[in-house]
C-alpha cells in the first residue's frame, strides 16, 4: 500500500473514532439537546472554509464538528499557547481537528500559509472570523470580522460555508444549542483588492447575523446540572 494511501486511510480511521467520541459525549454524557438547520447546505467532498459565528464558547468547534460530515476533515487552526493544561491539550490532539499554529507573527502569516496548506489537501479549515479575542462580547452580536477568511478564500478559490450559533454563551448538562448552517458563499475574485476583500468580509458578516438562530429556552440558576461546563475548556 502506498505510504500516502496508507497516511489518509489511518486519518479517516482517527477521524470516524473522534467524531463518534464526540458524538456520543454530547448526547449522552453532557446530554445536550443540538437542534440544526440546514444540513442540506453542505456541499458534499468539497474542500470549505466553514465558519462559525458568533464565537462565545470552547463548545462552538466542537459544534461546528458536530454537525459537519467526518470526511472530509474539518481542521481548526488554534494559538500554540492557546492551552497549557496537559489534559486538555490532550483532548484537542485526540480530536485530530486542531493545529497549532504561531500567532505572534506579522499579519498572522504562520495562520495564513497554515489554512492554505489544509486546504490544498483537500480538507475544510474551520475558522471563527471574529478572531480569538471576543470571547467576552455581546452574546448575539456578531463583531468586524478580519480579512483573513477572505484571503483566504481568495487564494485558495474554496467556497465558505457559514455556520450560527445560538445559547452557547452558558452551559450545563441538558442545554438546548441551535445551530443553522447557511448557503456556501462564492471567494471573492483571484485579482480583488483590499477594498473589495473589507466588503466581501462585511456581507459574510451580515449573513452569521442575519441567520443566527432564536436563543434557546433557558432554566434558573439553581435547576442547571453541571454549570462547569461553561468554561470546561476554556
Amino acid at each position: 500500500m502506498p505510504v500516502s494511501l496508507l497516511f489518509r486511510t489511518v486519518r479517516a480511521i482517527q477521524t470516524w473514532i473522534a467524531m463518534t467520541g464526540i458524538r456520543l459525549t454530547a448526547r449522552y454524557i453532557f446530554r445536550l439537546r443540538i437542534e440544526v438547520a440546514g444540513r442540506a447546505q453542505i456541499p458534499r467532498g468539497e474542500a470549505l472554509i466553514v465558519v462559525g459565528g458568533p464565537h462565545r464558547n470552547w463548545i462552538d468547534g466542537f459544534l461546528m464538528l458536530f454537525v459537519m460530515p467526518n470526511l472530509p476533515r474539518m481542521v481548526f487552526l488554534g494559538s500554540e499557547t492557546a492551552q497549557r493544561i496537559w489534559w486538555r491539550r490532550l483532548v484537542l490532539w485526540l480530536t485530530g481537528a486542531f493545529q497549532p499554529v504561531s500567532t505572534t507573527s506579522a499579519l498572522n502569516r504562520d495562520a495564513l500559509e497554515a489554512g492554505l496548506g489544509v486546504l490544498g489537501r483537500g480538507e475544510r479549515l474551520g475558522i471563527f472570523p471574529e478572531g480569538w479575542d471576543h470571547m467576552t462580547d455581546p452574546a448575539r452580536e456578531i463583531g468586524n470580522l478580519r480579512r483573513g477568511v477572505a484571503f483566504l478564500a481568495q487564494h485558495s478559490q474554496c467556497r465558505v460555508l457559514p455556520i450560527s450559533f445560538a445559547g452557547t454563551t452558558e452551559l450545563w448538562r441538558g442545554k438546548t444549542l441551535r445551530v443553522q448552517i447557511g448557503t456556501p458563499i462564492a471567494p471573492p475574485a483571484p485579482e480583488s483588492g483590499k477594498a473589495t476583500q473589507l466588503t466581501w468580509s462585511e456581507s459574510l458578516r451580515a449573513t452569521l447575523q442575519a441567520q443566527q438562530p432564536a436563543d434557546p429556552p433557558t432554566r434558573p440558576l439553581h435547576e442547571r446540572e453541571w454549570p462547569w461546563l461553561t468554561t470546561w475548556l476554556d
